[in-house]
């Protein structure tokens, strides 16, 4: 279940593509015209990230590095996260819905287990994914709130037992941007 909590921590920020420590050399910037193309609603997770994630039901601490990059020409954001203590690591895919609007997330990790999230898309500061009860898989949601421009809050929970838990609860900053205007 760890890694699971894990896995989905990352996703969020969410929300992800491939990460480096802050001292490495930055990957080549997406272009302009690939990051317009996602709009704002997901522009604004381009960035390479720092993650702090707490898990309130025991207080365990975990910090993470997380990039967010235009892929396959802008139509998809390509995500990926590692620990920084190297013990774990996950990708994840974000798009446009093209029919009924909102959003798509899938993320990977490294142990082969995924998961598929949905959202409405963005109201107002609040983005929530879920993933569809009907699949059978854990019950999941993630709810995203910006707090300003390089920086928002992530919280995970599973539903279980006719209740959300909260496993999850994370402070993402953005320690640079690149491919946005």
């Amino acid at each position: 279940m760890r890694v699971l909590a894990l896995l989905l921590a990352l996703a969020a920020a969410s929300p992800a593509a491939a990460t480096e420590p802050k001292t490495s050399t930055p990957a080549p910037a997406a272009s302009a015209a690939e990051a317009a193309k996602l709009g704002p609603e997901l522009g604004y997770f381009v960035g390479a990230w720092d993650i702090t994630s707490v898990d309130p039901r025991t207080g365990e601490k975990e910090a993470f590095n997380y990039r967010v990059e235009p892929a396959l020409g802008g139509s998809w954001l390509s995500g990926a996260g590692v620990s920084l203590k190297g013990d774990f690591a996950s990708r994840d895919m974000w798009s446009r819905n093209p029919q009924g609007g909102g959003f798509s997330r899938i993320v990977f990790s490294e142990g082969g287990a995924y998961t598929i999230l949905r959202s409405a898309g963005w109201k107002g500061d609040t983005l929530v994914f879920e993933t569809d009860p009907a699949a059978g898989a854990p019950r999941l949601r993630q709810t995203i709130t910006r707090i300003g421009p390089n920086e928002f809050r992530a919280v995970w929970a599973m539903f279980r037992d006719g209740a959300w838990i909260t496993y999850s609860d994370e402070r993402v900053t953005r320690i640079r941007a690149f491919g946005r205007t």
